[in-house]
């Protein structure tokens, strides 16, 4: 009941953001914006948002190298593929499904590779609250205007953020002694609660050994620039298809502003951020730099569209496989 609830939600989710962002559009013009798209520049982004899955998986072995020092970037880039697939179907289970598929072949234990999957999407979420930093300074006025939420939502969550990592950070310098002093101020709420915490609290601190040596910061700050660099790629070059870049002046940084803004469409849980991806790509588009609607939901629309097909292509096959597995096992 509760799978299905969280499903029904997410699908409503869904449904709600693809009312909103085509509720107003003509559809023949939509159909005709869709038509005239080149596909070259279009099948190029598909390719780079699938090669983002490298760094990331540079990344994320890093992170795993305290938990299993013998796990290839090819094991897992296949992975992330795995994990990419599994969100399009429902949202969040592709983090799980990502962790299911490394252990597979990779026997280690899941909640330590679990740990590390956490800490990895909480970098991606500090980037993106930082980026979106950078493009709330630039762009204010606009995101006040079209996203009144989206500010108040920013400083309200970084700092969270930011405090997670200071805790954390903090916590694993004094492991031992942190862990028993959080240990004794919850069991006066809860001795369950205590022991559970704990065991939580030691695996991200598991998950985060790897960031104290000197190549791990320099690995991960790396990696993330460029995961982060072939993201903005990814939304830049898709400009060229609808001819964005002469007609609008559109260039990198309004891709960059393009691409913070729709990503909280993937941040939702809408599967596969469809209807949320659209909507945020699209109002942006359109109202930040006039872009016409049709034109604008015709962008989001292809962008998400070979990106989600680049995902299910590359992730299907390996996601489908590890579902076999486990239900043979079983």
């Amino acid at each position: 009941m509760k799978n299905f609830l969280k499903l029904a939600a997410s699908l409503v989710l869904m449904g709600g953001f693809l009312w909103a962002a085509f509720r107003d559009v003509n559809g023949t013009l939509l159909i005709e914006a869709l038509q005239t798209a080149n596909p070259f520049w279009l099948l190029l982004s598909a390719i780079i948002i699938i090669a983002s899955g490298l760094p990331r998986a540079w990344r994320w072995r890093i992170l795993l190298l305290p938990v299993a020092s013998n796990i290839s970037i090819r094991s897992a880039f296949w992975a992330v593929m795995v994990a990419y697939a599994g969100n399009v179907v429902f949202p969040r289970a592709g983090e799980v499904a990502r962790a299911l598929a490394l252990e597979k072949d990779h026997p280690t234990g899941i909640s330590a590779i679990l740990a590390t999957v956490i800490v990895e999407r909480l970098l991606d979420i500090l980037t993106l609250w930082i980026i979106f930093g950078v493009v709330l300074f630039f762009a204010r006025e606009q995101i006040g205007a079209v996203f009144p939420i989206l500010e108040p939502v920013a400083l309200l969550t970084l700092p969270i953020i930011l405090f997670a990592f200071v805790f954390l950070g903090l916590l694993s310098a004094r492991e031992e002694r942190g862990l028993s002093f959080c240990h004794r101020l919850l069991a006066r709420l809860s001795p369950r609660l205590a022991d559970g915490a704990t065991h939580i609290l030691r695996s991200f601190l598991q998950g985060m050994k790897a960031i104290h040596t000197v190549e791990g910061y320099a690995g991960i700050l790396v990696s993330t620039l460029i995961l982060n660099s072939l993201y903005l790629f990814a939304m830049y070059l898709p400009f060229y298809s609808f001819d964005l870049s002469h007609k609008y002046n559109l260039g990198l940084f309004e891709a960059m502003v393009v691409m913070t803004i729709a990503t909280i469409g993937f941040v939702l849980p809408a599967p596969g951020g469809i209807g949320s991806y659209h909507f945020f790509c699209a109002q942006t588009l359109h109202h930040f730099y006039h872009v016409p609607a049709e034109i604008a939901l015709a962008f989001a629309t292809s962008v998400h569209a070979v990106a989600i097909f680049g995902f299910i292509l590359f992730g299907g096959p390996p996601l489908i496989k590890l579902l076999w597995h486990k239900k043979a096992k079983k």
